[in-house]
């Protein structure tokens, strides 16, 4: 899978999917991840039709989504490029298409993210998925929140936490850092120069800015 640029997967969502011909085939659901000390993508989910996915919810139809990896993806720009054809895809009707322990993006969304002494410091509210192949998380609410909040930056800024600083996933997101070493890392990020372009230029334009804490791992 080439990347052109980063890119969040709530873009990933947004875009359109192509197959091997060029033809639009929908866009990506869900992804899964992986986690055994390092969070890793593993495996995308094909939305089907609005009309194919309400009948899934209620249960009128069996939840078939082509389920694929990014060995079959060819690039992602403005668009997600297979270098195959949907039909020769997996579904989530297949025991093996995705592997025990995956952790779905929309179930680590509703997660709780602690730090290391089990204090909640926010939630996942995306995935950031970064040129040299390295993940990391989008975290929202708490005091990461209040933080922006106060700053008059809600909208404008995305907190990146990186990967490494992860330690386990069960039932909630763990850090293997303190809460005190987070709001240390964020108050010198509201003073980073995209941050502050970012609360100049809100009156005029929404671009968010990324600003990514823990720049270096953590001793």
């Amino acid at each position: 899978m080439k990347l052109t640029r980063s890119i969040c997967s709530r873009e990933i969502k947004k875009t359109n999917v192509l197959d091997s011909s060029g033809e639009i085939v929908g866009k990506i659901g869900d992804l899964t991840f992986s986690f055994n000390g390092e969070l890793k993508l593993s495996k995308f989910i094909l939305a089907g039709s609005r009309w194919e996915e309400l009948l899934e919810t209620i249960k009128l139809r069996q939840d078939s989504d082509p389920v694929f990896d990014g060995s079959f993806i060819k690039q992602i720009d403005d668009h997600v490029h297979l270098n195959t054809t949907v039909d020769s895809l997996k579904t989530t009707l297949d025991k093996d298409a995705i592997p025990e322990g995956d952790i779905r993006l929309s179930q680590l969304e509703k997660m709780d993210i602690v730090d290391n002494s089990g204090e909640n410091v926010g939630r996942a509210i995306a995935v950031n998925f970064n040129l040299d192949g390295t993940i990391s998380m989008i975290v929202g609410g708490g005091f990461i929140e209040e933080k922006l909040e106060a700053a008059g930056l809600k909208e404008n800024v995305d907190i990146i936490v990186p990967g490494y600083v992860l330690s386990s996933i069960g039932n909630k997101v763990h850090l293997n850092v303190s809460k005190d070493s987070l709001e240390t890392t964020m108050d010198d990020a509201l003073k980073a120069k995209e941050v502050i372009k970012a609360r100049r230029e809100q009156p005029i334009q929404r671009e968010v800015a990324k600003v990514q804490l823990f720049t270096q791992r953590p001793m």
